[in-house]
Formats: C-alpha cells, sequence, structure tokens
C-alpha cells in the first residue's frame, strides 16, 4: 500500500476533494512524506542529521533541565560541542532506569518549548520496582504515529480493513468479552487522517479460549497482540480447528518475539507475522523490515547505540545493551537511556534503506539465567517442550530463577506425576547446562506485569 494513494479526510465542511487536512493532520502528513524519502537516505547522511538534532537537544537539556545542568554540566561541558557526534554522545554519562527515578522532577525541562505542544504524563507498569514517570509532548505523539503510518505503508496494510486488538488496556472491565471494545478507526491518528476501518479491542486478561471465540465472532482481517499471547492463541486455534478466513496477517509488540513463532504462524494460520520494537518511554524504536526479518531503527526519532560491557560499539553479529536517545523529547530528554534490553547488530539492509539494522531484539538484561560461574544464557524453552517431556498438556508455565543454584517451575495444569516431574527437571537442567534444584509450583493462574506483558523467564537475582 502506498499512502499516496490514499486521501487523508478533509477538515473543511463542504469540501470532500481535493481534501483539506486539520492541523494535526497536515502535520503528520508532512512527517510522512519526510519519512518516506529519509528511509532511502544513506547510512551517513542519516547520522549527519542526527547529529544536528542531538546538538538542539543537548544544547536545551543543559539549558533548561536541572539534572543535565547542575549535575552533569561540569563533567562534559568541552565535549558537548566535539566535531564528533560520537564524541557529544560518550560525554553524557549512561541514563538507567535507577537514574531516572532517582532524579524524579529534575529530570523535567523548566522551559519546554510551547511549539512542542501540550504535555502528557506518562508511568511505566514498573513490574521491577517503582515506576518510571516522564513528561512528553503533543510534538513526540506526532512523530510516533508518523512512524506507526510508516511501518504500515511498508507492510501493506489496508487501513479500510478490520483491525482486533489483544492487548492492556488501563481500564480491562471496559473490554471483556464476549463484547470487547468497539471504535471507528484503527486508532486516533490514523482516523483522523484517513478512512479508517473499525478496531476491535479485548484485554489481554481475557481467558485464551474466550480469544479466541471473540476473534471468530469480530472475524478480522488483522490482529496486534503480544509474542506470548499469540502462542496461545495458536495452540488453542490448532488444537480446535478453529478457522479465522479473514486474517491477513499479525502484528506482534512489547515482548521480546521467538522467530519459531513465524514459522508456527504460518504453519496454523498461513499468515505471517511483523514485529515491532517499542518501550512507553521512549516510543517506536525500530520496526521489521518488509523485506526481510530484521529490524530497521527509527534513526529519524532516535538514536540507537549497542554497547559492548567495556562501553564500545558493538559491531554486526555482535549482541550487546540497547542505549536510546529520544531525540525529540524535550520535555524530559532521555539522552543515553539503558533499556534494559539486549539486542544485536546488522549489516546494511538489502532492501536498500539506511536505517540503521538490529538483528534480534533479545529481550531484557535483567530475565537472563546466570549460571554459578557467573555467565549468562537465554533460556529459549516453550510451552510445547515441557509438554513433550512431561507428555502431559500444560496450558501456561514460567520459569523463575531463585538463586544461583535453584530454579523454581511454574506451571497451570494437573499436577504431574512424581516421575513425570523428574524428567522435566532432568531434560531442563540438561537444556540449561547446569545441574540446577528444581522445584515445582502448581498455580489456577501465573498473572502477567501491570503493563500486559508475560516474562517466560523471570530472574530474581
Amino acid at each position: 500500500m502506498s499512502f499516496a494513494s490514499l486521501l487523508p479526510r478533509s477538515a473543511i465542511p463542504g469540501i470532500v476533494w481535493p481534501p483539506i487536512p486539520g492541523v494535526m493532520a497536515a502535520r503528520v502528513l508532512a512527517l510522512l512524506q519526510q519519512l518516506d524519502r529519509s528511509q532511502w537516505w544513506p547510512a551517513a547522511e542519516l547520522r549527519r542529521w542526527q547529529s544536528k538534532q542531538l546538538q538542539a537537544l543537548l544544547d536545551h537539556a543543559f539549558g533548561s533541565v536541572p539534572y543535565y545542568r547542575e549535575d552533569l554540566h561540569d563533567q562534559v561541558t568541552a565535549e558537548l560541542r566535539a566535531e564528533s557526534m560520537l564524541e557529544r554522545l560518550q560525554a553524557v554519562p549512561l541514563l538507567t532506569r535507577a537514574a531516572v527515578q532517582r532524579a524524579g522532577e529534575r529530570l523535567n525541562s523548566i522551559q519546554v518549548p510551547l511549539q512542542h505542544g501540550a504535555l502528557a504524563t506518562l508511568s511505566t507498569a514498573g513490574s521491577t520496582g517503582r515506576p518510571v514517570t516522564i513528561n512528553k509532548t503533543q510534538l513526540t505523539s506526532l512523530i510516533w504515529h508518523a512512524l506507526i503510518l510508516r511501518e504500515h505503508a511498508w507492510h501493506g496494510r489496508d487501513l479500510a480493513a478490520k483491525m482486533a486488538v489483544i492487548r492492556f488496556v488501563e481500564d480491562p472491565a471496559r473490554a471483556r468479552a464476549p463484547e470487547g471494545l468497539h471504535q471507528s478507526g484503527w486508532d486516533t491518528i490514523s482516523h483522523v487522517l484517513y478512512e479508517t476501518g473499525p478496531c476491535a479491542l479485548l484485554a489481554i486478561d481475557t481467558p485464551v479460549r474466550e480469544q479466541v471465540q471473540w476473534l471468530q465472532r469480530e472475524n478480522p482481517d488483522y490482529l496486534l497482540t503480544y509474542p506470548t499471547n499469540l502462542a496461545a492463541l495458536l495452540e488453542c486455534l490448532s488444537a480446535d480447528q478453529a478457522p479465522l478466513p479473514r486474517l491477513r496477517a499479525v502484528q506482534t509488540i512489547s515482548e521480546a518475539f521467538d522467530p519459531d513463532l513465524r514459522a508456527r504462524c504460518r504453519e496454523v494460520l498461513g499468515i505471517d507475522v511483523v514485529d515491532s520494537y517499542s518501550s512507553q518511554e521512549v516510543g517506536l524504536i525500530a520496526s521489521q523490515c518488509p523485506t526481510c526479518a530484521a529490524y530497521h531503527v527509527h534513526a529519524e526519532a532516535a538514536l540507537v547505540e549497542v554497547l559492548r560491557p567495556n562501553g564500545a560499539a558493538c559491531r554486526p553479529g555482535e549482541v550487546g545493551r540497547v542505549v536510546v536517545t529520544d531525540l525529540h523529547n524535550f520535555a524530559t530528554p532521555l539522552i543515553r537511556y539503558e533499556i534494559g534490553d539486549l539486542a544485536e547488530v546488522g549489516e546494511a539492509c538489502r532492501c536498500g534503506r539506511g536505517l540503521p539494522v538490529l538483528t534480534r531484539i533479545l529481550g531484557r538484561v535483567r530475565n537472563m539465567l546466570t549460571l554459578p560461574d557467573g555467565q549468562q544464557l537465554w533460556p529459549r524453552l516453550r510451552n510445547q517442550f515441557f509438554a513433550e517431556v512431561a507428555q502431559a498438556p500444560i496450558e501456561q508455565i514460567q520459569i523463575v530463577q531463585k538463586s544461583l543454584q535453584q530454579i523454581e517451575i511454574r506451571l497451570v495444569c494437573a499436577r504431574l506425576t512424581p516421575e513425570q516431574e523428574q524428567r522435566v527437571a532432568r531434560l531442563l537442567c540438561q537444556a540449561l547446562g547446569h545441574r540446577f534444584d528444581v522445584a515445582f509450583q502448581y498455580c489456577e493462574t501465573i498473572p502477567r506485569s501491570r503493563g500486559g506483558k508475560f516474562e517466560e523467564f523471570l530472574s530474581e537475582l
């Protein structure tokens, strides 16, 4: 789909064609036009313009934000005008989640430019501790929506079709089964800009079988949900041989994406999955390329570093910590924000876009398994693995590392026999490469975090 072929809504009564969009819609259209061009710029040209925007952000932050102006000013003043963008960036210490929490309102600008629009306060779910609270502006929201529209264009989505969304909602009672919640457009910006199709919304804590029944009634063209929820839906759809005849594609958000899920979706539904990488604090960071499975960083909005343990930049093929600078949030500037994820850097993409490439988003650093010798790894073991090992149906599973030696397996299923437990524990230890002490806990349900995410593996270290 090309957005150039779509006519926007007209904001002027009686004027249908040529349409004259409202102020907000016109700004998004202007952004879309620029994003359509800049994605094809060479990487060096993208970095050049990132550097210009970074300097504007640094000038603002060190002039009007107490945390930067008072706490960091003496450390970095001389380096802020360095010729190299990399030198300017590295002059600013990493901003951890804990540092954001400690800084509190000192991280907010005392002089946000009026032209950036109204302020909104955002608090993350804070599933592992106190939430992070920041301010954003109307401008950052417009840029986020423009990037979402570019992602729609990349993957040829038909905006006139029906979208179904199963995710976290602030007031889940309004989006309960069997009806869920219905709205006239996909989202506020898309619907203001174009004549979009309807959208049906269901709360993520709805039981999976009820989700499937709801999807069959709604019969959508597109589905947006979390990867772990999609995996559960596919198991239920496969077992019940429940068709979704109109479904064209699935989009996943919010959680780490397991590549095996793509093959499973093709097997069960005959359609593809497209994943995107975002955070509440920063917005849309990267989207999957329409020609391959890699992710393109939206360099027009975010400057992303992937760093080795010593702070050096990772090369293609290396995995490191994700550090993001939001280039346009002048309300609460997040400069070199260590978002808590690991990612693998990729080579330049064959599609021709100059946007940076991430081959994989591995997930939260805090949820890696730690072996007694200090080595860390990702335990990629899905429900189906345990069900086959135990030879028993398992609805839900979560692995929790309690200590360097103790693993707890939380299960939603009929209680396994001692022999089945021994088999699961033995093969789990073989897969993890260490003989852990394994304990079993049986649950009626394993809740998601306050933000709706489900962590298949948790580390309490």
